[in-house]
Protein backbone atom coordinates (compact mmCIF):
# COMPACT_ATOMS: atom_id res chain seq x y z
CA UNK A 1 0.00 0.00 0.00
CA UNK A 2 1.04 3.40 -1.18
CA UNK A 3 -0.12 6.70 1.04
CA UNK A 4 0.89 10.50 -0.46
CA UNK A 5 1.33 13.19 2.31
CA UNK A 6 1.65 16.91 1.60
CA UNK A 7 3.10 19.10 4.34
CA UNK A 8 4.51 22.12 5.02
CA UNK A 9 8.30 22.85 5.70
CA UNK A 10 8.77 24.82 8.72
CA UNK A 11 11.72 27.07 9.16
CA UNK A 12 12.70 27.26 12.80
CA UNK A 13 15.47 29.24 14.57
CA UNK A 14 18.31 26.05 14.83
CA UNK A 15 15.99 23.48 12.62
CA UNK A 16 13.68 22.88 9.80
CA UNK A 17 11.01 20.54 10.68
CA UNK A 18 9.57 18.62 7.60
CA UNK A 19 8.21 14.98 7.31
CA UNK A 20 11.13 12.56 8.60
CA UNK A 21 11.16 8.62 9.61
CA UNK A 22 10.57 5.63 7.61
CA UNK A 23 12.03 2.02 8.76
CA UNK A 24 12.77 -1.35 7.11
CA UNK A 25 8.92 -1.90 6.97
CA UNK A 26 7.67 1.86 5.85
CA UNK A 27 9.57 3.15 2.96
CA UNK A 28 9.56 6.94 2.61
CA UNK A 29 10.70 9.11 -0.73
CA UNK A 30 10.89 12.64 -0.15
CA UNK A 31 11.00 14.62 -3.88
CA UNK A 32 13.14 17.90 -4.41
CA UNK A 33 13.77 19.88 -7.68
CA UNK A 34 15.27 22.85 -9.04
CA UNK A 35 12.76 25.58 -8.98
CA UNK A 36 10.19 23.51 -7.81
CA UNK A 37 8.72 23.33 -3.94
CA UNK A 38 8.13 20.04 -3.68
CA UNK A 39 6.81 19.04 0.17
CA UNK A 40 5.19 15.27 -0.22
CA UNK A 41 6.65 12.46 0.45
CA UNK A 42 4.82 8.76 -0.94
CA UNK A 43 5.25 6.66 1.65
CA UNK A 44 5.30 2.80 1.12
CA UNK A 45 4.58 -0.38 3.82
CA UNK A 46 2.72 -3.86 3.48
CA UNK A 47 0.98 -2.65 6.88
CA UNK A 48 -1.17 0.44 6.57
CA UNK A 49 -1.27 1.21 10.02
CA UNK A 50 2.28 1.32 10.25
CA UNK A 51 2.00 4.62 7.54
CA UNK A 52 -0.76 5.59 9.65
CA UNK A 53 1.51 5.62 12.78
CA UNK A 54 4.14 7.15 10.92
CA UNK A 55 1.65 9.96 9.85
CA UNK A 56 0.77 10.91 13.26
CA UNK A 57 3.73 10.82 14.71
CA UNK A 58 5.20 13.99 12.79
CA UNK A 59 5.07 17.46 14.19
CA UNK A 60 1.78 18.98 14.23
CA UNK A 61 3.41 22.22 13.18
CA UNK A 62 4.28 20.95 8.99
CA UNK A 63 0.42 20.18 9.07
CA UNK A 64 0.60 16.80 7.25
CA UNK A 65 -2.33 15.91 4.77
CA UNK A 66 -2.88 13.10 2.88
CA UNK A 67 -3.36 13.51 -0.87
CA UNK A 68 -4.65 11.37 -4.21
CA UNK A 69 -1.82 9.96 -6.40
CA UNK A 70 -3.71 11.95 -9.13
CA UNK A 71 -2.53 15.03 -7.25
CA UNK A 72 0.55 13.49 -5.86
CA UNK A 73 1.78 12.83 -9.21
CA UNK A 74 1.06 16.55 -10.17
CA UNK A 75 3.40 17.72 -7.48
CA UNK A 76 6.09 15.41 -8.08
CA UNK A 77 6.27 15.36 -12.20
CA UNK A 78 9.42 17.65 -12.40
CA UNK A 79 10.75 16.43 -9.46
CA UNK A 80 14.70 15.56 -9.19
CA UNK A 81 13.59 11.62 -8.63
CA UNK A 82 11.37 11.58 -11.92
CA UNK A 83 13.68 13.32 -14.36
CA UNK A 84 16.53 11.35 -12.95
CA UNK A 85 14.59 8.14 -14.08
CA UNK A 86 13.30 9.79 -17.33
CA UNK A 87 17.22 10.38 -18.00
CA UNK A 88 18.17 6.88 -16.95
CA UNK A 89 15.34 5.41 -19.68
CA UNK A 90 16.73 7.48 -22.52
CA UNK A 91 20.32 6.45 -21.70
CA UNK A 92 19.38 3.20 -22.18
CA UNK A 93 17.77 3.74 -25.09
CA UNK A 94 20.45 5.45 -26.27
CA UNK A 95 23.09 3.37 -25.58
CA UNK A 96 21.97 1.23 -28.22
CA UNK A 97 20.25 3.10 -30.68
CA UNK A 98 21.64 6.92 -31.76
CA UNK A 99 19.23 9.63 -32.97
CA UNK A 100 19.95 8.59 -36.39
CA UNK A 101 18.93 4.85 -35.73
CA UNK A 102 16.18 6.05 -33.97
CA UNK A 103 14.85 8.00 -36.97
CA UNK A 104 15.58 5.86 -39.52
CA UNK A 105 13.82 2.74 -37.58
CA UNK A 106 10.78 5.30 -37.15
CA UNK A 107 10.60 5.03 -41.25
CA UNK A 108 10.39 1.28 -41.02
CA UNK A 109 7.31 -0.58 -42.02
CA UNK A 110 5.49 -1.45 -38.15
CA UNK A 111 6.24 -5.24 -39.46
CA UNK A 112 10.31 -4.58 -40.26
CA UNK A 113 12.18 -7.52 -38.04
CA UNK A 114 14.82 -3.92 -37.09
CA UNK A 115 11.92 -2.32 -36.39
CA UNK A 116 10.21 -4.98 -34.35
CA UNK A 117 13.57 -4.95 -32.30
CA UNK A 118 14.14 -1.22 -31.69
CA UNK A 119 9.67 -1.57 -30.59
CA UNK A 120 10.54 -4.03 -28.17
CA UNK A 121 13.70 -2.39 -26.78
CA UNK A 122 12.23 1.00 -26.39
CA UNK A 123 9.21 -0.97 -25.06
CA UNK A 124 11.30 -2.73 -22.31
CA UNK A 125 13.11 0.36 -21.39
CA UNK A 126 9.73 2.38 -20.57
CA UNK A 127 8.48 -0.45 -18.53
CA UNK A 128 11.62 -0.77 -16.49
CA UNK A 129 11.23 3.21 -15.99
CA UNK A 130 7.64 2.70 -14.89
CA UNK A 131 8.40 -0.27 -12.37
CA UNK A 132 11.18 2.35 -10.80
CA UNK A 133 8.65 5.14 -11.08
CA UNK A 134 5.60 2.48 -9.24
CA UNK A 135 8.57 1.36 -6.35
CA UNK A 136 8.48 4.91 -5.38
CA UNK A 137 4.31 5.40 -5.59
CA UNK A 138 4.45 7.56 -9.19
Amino acid sequence: MVKYVEFDKVNMEHTVLEFRGGSENVVVTGFTGENVVVNVVSIASDDESKIDELIASQPSEINCREILQDEFRTLVKDSEQIKNINRQIKNTIAKKYDFADEIAMGKRATDDSKRIEYDTFVADALAKGDEIKASIGY
